[in-house]
């Protein structure tokens, strides 16, 4: 967890997100990464949204992507509108393209089996698949 990542769970969390953070912190389940901002990586997703609202919807939620780029490469995120918009995003910006993509609340994904038992780059998973 970044600091702007834990910025913006303190902002918009709900109860039950709180309880739960608080227990994956007590079991030491919350690593804390420095993730500094992309200048390179900000510039060149800016340049290629393909509207100023779509620039701005991505450039808002850049942080999920480049903590994933300093970690293990996986967003987790109910967010798919930033989700499209990184992935058509993707198909400009190579750095975008391993990028893995996972939903927790779509069933069809297996998000927690994936999660519990492989938690690897599949294909279909990044963003640059066009899937």
């Amino acid at each position: 967890m970044t600091p702007e990542i834990s910025r913006e769970w303190k902002k918009h969390q709900s109860n039950f997100a709180r309880q739960w953070h608080v227990s994956m912190q007590a079991r030491r389940k919350v690593c804390r990464v420095d993730a500094a901002p992309n200048d390179e990586l900000y510039n060149k997703v800016k340049r290629e949204a393909a509207n100023e609202k779509d620039r701005e919807a991505t450039l808002n939620d850049l942080h999920l992507v480049e903590a994933a780029l300093a970690t293990d490469q996986i967003v987790v995120s109910l967010d798919e509108a930033a989700r499209g918009l990184f992935a058509d995003t993707a198909q400009r910006v190579g750095e975008l393209k391993n990028v893995v993509w996972v939903n927790p609340d779509r069933a069809d994904e297996r998000p927690v089996r994936w999660l519990e038992e492989v938690a690897r780059p599949e294909k279909g998973r990044q963003l640059g698949s066009g899937a």
